[in-house]
């Protein structure tokens, strides 16, 4: 696991009060190359055939993209690689009516395809009323898993900025091994909800 830069996204993405969309990469496609099994038993075995889809990327909705800069950019590191202004006309955006503008920036980590974050803010009504932060995650409910290098460090990055209620205080958190007989998994890690009711984990795989 690697800096905060390094944002992978794991599984699934949280929309506790805003919206979601996850894009699907277009240029997925199965091959049939071989790979090493993995000498770490704590790590995934790469697939022989890869599968034709990839998780692309996470695109929230939010009140005020300045805010949520702060910790998806300032904080945890991402780059910021578009950032500009348009119209949508999506039944899902524009409820039917006139296209509706929006503010729409694209953020990365160390991978240049996938595992992206997309901030999307409604230019028209930028007095969205504050998102209730639910007490329980649900059915429905998804959670951004980030890894990064210094788990202590991103989490306090992530505390800091404005809006963010830290759920979890970094712990250490031990999972029965992928492999019998091996080392139990050490993650080092946070929970919080961001600005706009989105809920992230950050975690550190520790040595074992």
């Amino acid at each position: 696991m690697r800096l905060c830069a390094k944002v992978f996204f794991l599984a699934s993405v949280v929309a506790a009060g805003a919206g979601l969309g996850i894009a699907v990469a277009q240029q997925a496609a199965p091959s049939t190359q071989s790979a090493e099994p993995a000498k770490d038993p704590t790590k995934i075995v790469v697939p022989i055939e890869r599968v034709p889809i990839d998780i692309r990327r996470t695109t929230i909705i939010v009140r005020d993209m300045e805010t949520s800069l702060k910790l998806y950019r300032d904080g945890l590191g991402m780059r910021v690689n578009y950032d500009e202004r348009m119209s949508v006309s999506s039944p899902a955006f524009a409820q039917g009516g006139p296209p509706r503008p929006i503010r729409l920036v694209l953020l990365n980590a160390n991978d240049p395809w996938i595992g992206w974050i997309g901030l999307i803010q409604y230019t028209d009504r930028p007095d969205h009323p504050k998102v209730k932060q639910p007490k329980v995650l649900g059915p429905g409910s998804h959670i951004i898993v980030a890894a990064v290098a210094d788990a202590q460090k991103a989490c306090d990055a992530a505390k800091a900025a404005p809006g963010v209620r830290m759920v979890v205080e970094p712990k250490i958190s031990v999972y029965p091994p992928r492999i019998p007989g091996a080392p139990p998994i050490r993650v080092l890690g946070c929970q919080f909800f961001d600005a706009d009711g989105a809920y992230l984990e950050l975690n550190q795989t520790l040595p074992q």
